[in-house]
């Protein structure tokens, strides 16, 4: 007996939670239709909702649609209706929630249905129809599993623009539309989402409203900068310049440049879905690199003295060497030989120092500027954020310096 009632409070838990799941999918779509001004496709789409799963906060947000699109078309249909989910919505809501509104919302409502007769109409010939719609859900944007009553709001500007197809006739989204009963073909497409098209069965005398996810589109981001300089996106390497085109997910990332002997940068890119951009990155050199060729410079002049000392010292030493053979002739006399031997040795010497110091010393820079050059590698570690590009159209490139 237990486990039957255990298996009884599991089949009902599960098909409440799929109807919840059904009356959501309507929900989302009259919302949507709702803030786009579609008040026939919010009202049909919250009614549908409410039929699954009869909330007080979905009768109020059908009756809001019933009621301005009452508004538009003077439609009894739609005011009857309106008072029907206001009462509704009234008779489980007493305080709290929206019911100075939906109370205000019905007074108004009824006042109309005295005007075009009152009181309800015959009951409506039911007429099988089988019908199909569109909603899209954009991957990452909006949406939860709460179904409040739906607010008054000004259709949004910066709306993404979604397209939706049956059998390659463009319909309006989250509006579902009378077909043939057998299988159709369904499409959504979305401006920086990859476009989705599936087979869908419309059984007849049922209406179906389609859900489509779009995924959206990666930006794809290319970096010109100096060859072989590390290339990282958000921490993670990406490999030396130059690299091809790398694809991200929108939304922010930092960039950073790193090469040997330049200035690291550290930029914040705004990516916007399936956006192109093409980033020129030049790199300043560092105070060290820039004081190598100074240091460069002393240290050849170094070796151009040492090599005119080494030459000098060389070119003495012959002059001193040929005077000593004569000095040991003993053709000339002595003190004159023996004089300008001296003096020619003490130059030879002279030269010789000179050349070891002028040497010691071209060795010496030029160590120091091996190690400006070689040991000249900034860290992008500290180095201050700054943005770089936003999100906008496709192509968009961003050249200078900074």
């Amino acid at each position: 007996m237990k486990r039957t009632v255990v298996l009884l409070l599991v089949l009902l838990i599960g098909v409440a939670h799929a109807d919840r799941k059904v009356a959501l999918k309507f929900f989302r779509a009259g919302e949507k239709a709702y803030k786009a001004q579609q008040f026939a496709a919010a009202a049909q789409n919250f009614y549908e909702a409410y039929k699954v799963l009869p909330l007080p906060e979905i009768a109020f947000s059908a009756a809001q649609a019933y009621r301005r699109q009452y508004r538009i078309d003077q439609s009894p249909e739609a005011v009857r209706r309106a008072v029907e989910l206001y009462t509704a919505y009234l008779a489980k809501v007493k305080e709290g929630g929206r019911v100075g509104d939906a109370a205000d919302s019905l007074g108004e409502m009824e006042r109309e249905l005295d005007k075009l007769g009152g009181g309800p109409s015959a009951a409506p010939v039911v007429v099988e129809r089988t019908q199909l719609g569109v909603t899209v859900n954009l991957a990452g944007v909006g949406g939860d599993d709460r179904m409040n009553e739906i607010e008054d709001t000004r259709r949004a500007t910066d709306a993404i623009d979604v397209k939706t197809w049956i059998d390659g006739m463009l319909v309006a989204p989250d509006k579902m539309i009378e077909v043939a009963p057998g299988e159709h073909v369904v499409r959504a497409e979305a401006v920086g989402f990859a476009p989705r098209e599936q087979k869908h069965p419309a059984p007849k005398g049922h209406s179906e409203l389609v859900e489509l996810e779009l995924e959206a589109l990666p930006a794809k981001v290319t970096i010109a900068t100096e060859r072989g300089a590390q290339v990282s996106i958000d921490g993670r390497g990406i490999g030396d310049a130059p690299v091809a085109a790398i694809s991200l997910p929108a939304g922010r990332h930092v960039l950073t440049i790193v090469r040997a002997g330049r200035h690291p940068v550290s930029r914040e890119l705004v990516l916007g879905r399936g956006q192109e951009l093409t980033v020129t990155q030049p790199l300043e050199p560092t105070a060290r690199r820039t004081s190598v060729k100074f240091v460069a410079g002393v240290a050849i002049g170094l070796g151009v003295i040492t090599l005119a000392t080494g030459v000098g010292a060389i070119l003495q030493d012959r002059e001193a060497e040929d005077l000593l053979a004569e000095l040991r002739t003993g053709n000339h006399p002595p003190g004159t030989i023996g004089v300008d031997y001296a003096n020619a040795r003490d130059f030879r010497n002279q030269l010789v120092t000179g050349t070891w110091v002028a040497g010691a010393a071209a060795v010496g820079v030029g160590l120091v500027a091996g190690y400006l050059y070689y040991f000249d590698t900034p860290s992008a570690e500290g180095i201050r954020v700054a943005p770089l590009a936003g999100g906008g159209a496709a192509g968009a490139q961003v050249i200078g310096r900074f």
